[in-house]
C-alpha cells in the first residue's frame, strides 16, 4: 500500500511539473520531509479526517524567487523529534475544510523565540475540498480551492491574484488499518499546490489522476 501511494503521489507530482510550463506559476509541495510518522487520521468507510499531522517540508519551484526545499517547524511533535507544521483536514460534508499552520524560518515567516523554535504559527495554507478519490483503506487524492499565506506569497514574488488550490493530495495509512473505518498514524503526506490553471492544464490533471487511481485499482 505505501509503495502504490508513493506511486500516485509521484504521478501526481509529475502531472504538476508539466502543469508549470503552460502557467508560468509557482508550484508549492508540502509534505511530511523528515517530520516521521504522526498525527491521528480516521477513516469511516466513506470520509477521512486528520489531526494534528506533521508537516516537515515545503519544496517551491516555478516561482520568481526563493526556490528550493525549506524546512517546516512548529507545534506538532512527531516520530522524527522537534516541532513540526500542523495539517488538519476533514472530507466530510458537514465539515469540510483543510488547514496547515508553522514557521518557515528560511523564508521569515512565523514567530520564534530566542531559541529560534517557533511559536507563532502563521495559516501557510487554508481551504476546503472539492473531490477526492478514496481507496480501501482512505483519501488516495484530492483536490480543493485554497488561500495561501500572503507572507509565503511575498516571498516567492507572486503577486498576480489568482486563486489558488491543492491537487495530488495522498496520505499514506497503516495496513492494520481497516477498510470499513478505524483510526491510525499517519505515515506520510503530500499536498502539491498551485495558481488555479487554465483549462487545458485541468484536463491534463485530470487525466494524471485517473491513470493513476486506475493503476492503483490493477495493482489491489
Amino acid at each position: 500500500m505505501l509503495r502504490t501511494l508513493k506511486m500516485l503521489g509521484g504521478a501526481a507530482m509529475a502531472v504538476a511539473l508539466l502543469a508549470v510550463p503552460a502557467q508560468a506559476a509557482p508550484v508549492i509541495d508540502f509534505q511530511t520531509g523528515g517530520a516521521g510518522a504522526g498525527g491521528t487520521i480516521t477513516w469511516d468507510g466513506g470520509n477521512l479526517t486528520g489531526n494534528n499531522i506533521p508537516i516537515g517540508l515545503a519544496n517551491i519551484f516555478g516561482a520568481d524567487q526563493n526556490n528550493g526545499s525549506f524546512v517546516v517547524s512548529g507545534l506538532v511533535s512527531a516520530q522524527g523529534g522537534s516541532s513540526f507544521g500542523d495539517l488538519d483536514f476533514s472530507t466530510t460534508p458537514d465539515n469540510n475544510f483543510i488547514t496547515l499552520s508553522g514557521c518557515i524560518s528560511a523564508l521569515g515567516i512565523g514567530g520564534f523565540d530566542a531559541s529560534g523554535a517557533c511559536v507563532a504559527p502563521v495559516t501557510l495554507l487554508d481551504g476546503t475540498f472539492t473531490s477526492f478519490i478514496d481507496g480501501p483503506r482512505g483519501l488516495i487524492a484530492g483536490s480543493g480551492a485554497d488561500i495561501k499565506s500572503q507572507l509565503l506569497l511575498d516571498a516567492i514574488g507572486f503577486d498576480n491574484g489568482l486563486p489558488w488550490e491543492f491537487f495530488g493530495f495522498s496520505v499514506t495509512i497503516p495496513p492494520g488499518m481497516s477498510p470499513n473505518g478505524g483510526t491510525g498514524t499517519v505515515i506520510s503526506t503530500d499536498i502539491v499546490n498551485s495558481p488555479v490553471p487554465e483549462p487545458a492544464t485541468m484536463m491534463l490533471l485530470g487525466t494524471g489522476l485517473l491513470a493513476a487511481f486506475r493503476a492503483r485499482r490493477r495493482q489491489a
